[in-house]
C-alpha cells in the first residue's frame, strides 16, 4: 500500500509540481536572462499563471518560451519583463497586464513588449573600471600637488587665474562700451553734419534769390526799417520787465508769485510719478504664446499642446490652452447588456480637443499650478533650476476611484531664447496600457516677440 501510495504521489508531483502540462504557449526573446531557469514562475500581479518551459538561443538573444494556464489570456500588447526575489533569491517572469481592445495572443506567439532589468554584473565591472581611473587621477593629482610646495604653487596658479579672469572682464566691458559709444556718436555727428551743410547751402540759395525773411532783409530796405522798428519796441518792453511792471515783471520780482508757480509744478511732479508706477504696473503685464509636440515613443503618435500664459505679476500667473491627445476624449458610460446589471464602459472620442485652464503660484524656485488639465482636474508642481533653464514638473489628474491616477513627469531644458527641449514619462502608473515615453520640442514667444514679427511683416502699399 504504502509503495503504490508513494508511486501516486511521484506521479502528481512530477506533472503539477515540477512543470505544466496544460494551457498553451508563448514566447519571449530578452538580451539576456543570466539566472533564470527552467520551470521557474510566471506571475501577474504576484498569482502564478504558469512556467518557463524552454531556454533556447535566437540570432544572439535569449528566447524564452513559457506556458500559460488556460483560465488565463494574455493581451498582444502586455509587457514581460525579468524580476528576482528580494535581492539574492531566484529569478522570475512578470507580465504587466495590456488592453482587452488589442487582441489576445494566439498558441505560439511572441510578446513583442520586453523590459530588462539593470545587469548587476555588468554595472560591477564598470563601477571596478571607473574605481580603478579615479585611483589613477588621484594617484597623478598627488604627485602634482603633493607637500608644501606643490599646495603653494596651486594656491598661486588659482589666484592668478581669478585675477586675469576679473581684469579680463573689465578691459572687455570697457572696451565693448568705448568702441560701442564711439561708434555711434560718429555715425550719429556724421548725420547731422549731412544736415547741417545741405541746409546752409539750401538757406544760402534763397538768400541770394532774395527769397525768406533773411533774404528780403538784404534786398528789401522798406523790411529792413520795420525790424528797427521792432527792436526799438522790444527794448521798451525789456525796459518795463526790469522795472517789476507788467505779468512778467512780476513773475521775475515778487515772491508770492514765484511761490505758487512752484506748488504747481510740485503737483505737476507728483501726477507724474502716479502715471509712472501706473505705467510700471502695466509693464509687468505679460503675456506667452506656445506650443508645445510630444512624440509618444511606445505608441509611435504624437501629442500637442497649444497655451496662452497670462502673467500679472512674477509670482502670479494662468494658463490656458487646447490639447490634442492622439487617444482622444475619455468618457465612461454605464450600459445594460442583454438584462443584466449595469457595467461600467470606458470609450474614447479621437476627434475632440482637450482644454487647460489653471492658475500658480510661484515660491523662489518652486510654482504650484491647480484647476483643469487635460478637460479633468488636477494639481501640478514646477522646479526651476539653473538660472530657470531647467524646469522639472509633475502633473497629477484624472482621479478617478475605478483607475489611477493620470501621472506625468517630463524636464523642459532651454535651447534658445524661445526654444526649450523636452522629454519625460506621460501615464507612468497606468494599467491600461497608456503609459509611455516621450521627448518633444515646446516653441514659445512672449507679447514684446509677437509685436517685433508683426512689426516686421511687410504689408502691401
Amino acid at each position: 500500500m504504502a509503495m503504490v501510495i508513494l508511486a501516486y504521489m511521484s506521479f502528481r508531483v512530477g506533472e503539477y509540481g515540477f512543470g505544466l502540462r496544460e494551457g498553451y504557449t508563448v514566447s519571449a526573446v530578452f538580451e539576456s536572462v543570466s539566472g533564470l531557469k527552467r520551470d521557474a514562475f510566471v506571475q501577474i500581479a504576484g498569482v502564478e499563471v504558469g512556467r518557463v518551459e524552454r531556454i533556447s538561443l535566437k540570432n544572439g538573444r535569449a528566447e524564452v518560451v513559457m506556458r500559460i494556464i488556460p483560465s488565463v489570456r494574455l493581451e498582444k500588447d502586455v509587457t514581460a519583463s525579468l524580476r528576482t526575489y528580494g535581492i539574492l533569491g531566484d529569478k522570475y517572469v512578470d507580465i504587466a497586464p495590456g488592453t482587452p481592445e488589442s487582441g489576445y495572443l494566439p498558441e505560439g506567439g511572441e510578446i513583442v513588449y520586453v523590459e530588462m532589468p539593470a545587469d548587476l554584473d555588468k554595472l560591477l565591472r564598470e563601477l571596478g573600471t571607473i574605481a580603478n581611473d579615479v585611483m589613477a587621477v588621484t594617484a597623478s593629482l598627488r604627485h602634482v600637488i603633493g607637500g608644501d610646495e606643490g599646495e603653494a604653487n596651486l594656491r598661486s596658479i588659482v589666484e592668478n587665474t581669478r585675477d586675469l579672469m576679473v581684469n579680463l572682464n573689465r578691459v572687455v566691458e570697457r572696451s565693448d562700451k568705448s568702441f560701442g559709444q564711439l561708434s555711434e556718436s560718429l555715425t550719429a555727428a556724421s548725420r547731422e553734419m549731412q544736415r547741417t551743410f545741405t541746409a546752409l547751402s539750401d538757406i544760402s540759395e534763397r538768400i541770394s534769390r532774395g527769397e525768406g525773411t533773411l533774404g528780403q532783409l538784404v534786398e528789401n530796405r522798406e523790411l529792413f526799417d520795420n525790424l528797427t522798428t521792432t527792436v526799438a519796441s522790444i527794448q521798451k518792453i525789456t525796459d518795463q520787465i526790469s522795472t517789476g511792471e507788467g505779468t512778467i515783471g512780476k513773475l521775475i520780482y515778487e515772491d508770492e508769485t514765484v511761490e505758487n508757480i512752484n506748488l504747481g509744478l510740485k503737483s505737476i511732479d507728483r501726477s507724474m510719478e502716479s502715471i509712472n508706477r501706473y505705467i510700471s504696473k502695466t509693464e509687468q503685464f505679460r503675456t506667452f504664446v506656445g506650443y508645445r509636440g510630444e512624440y509618444l515613443t511606445r505608441s509611435d503618435k504624437a501629442k500637442s499642446y497649444f497655451q496662452v500664459r497670462i502673467q500679472p505679476r512674477e509670482d502670479m500667473f494662468y494658463i490656458l490652452g487646447l490639447v490634442s491627445d492622439p487617444r482622444g476624449r475619455r468618457t465612461i458610460t454605464e450600459r445594460s447588456i442583454g438584462g443584466a446589471l449595469p457595467v461600467r464602459i470606458e470609450e474614447y472620442d479621437k476627434s475632440g480637443l482637450l482644454f487647460d485652464a489653471q492658475i500658480g503660484k510661484r515660491f523662489k524656485d518652486l510654482a504650484l499650478r491647480g484647476g483643469i488639465f487635460e478637460s479633468t482636474g488636477g494639481v501640478a508642481a514646477d522646479f526651476y533650476t539653473l538660472n530657470d533653464n531647467l524646469k522639472v514638473t509633475l502633473e497629477a489628474f484624472d482621479f478617478d476611484d475605478e483607475r489611477r491616477t493620470h501621472l506625468k513627469v517630463y524636464a523642459a531644458y532651454q535651447l534658445f531664447r524661445n526654444v526649450h527641449l523636452t522629454a519625460g514619462w506621460d501615464d507612468f502608473i497606468s494599467k491600461h496600457g497608456n503609459s509611455s515615453p516621450f521627448l518633444g520640442l515646446s516653441i514659445h514667444f512672449e507679447d514684446r516677440d509677437l509685436k517685433y514679427i508683426l512689426s516686421s511683416v511687410p504689408t502691401s502699399p
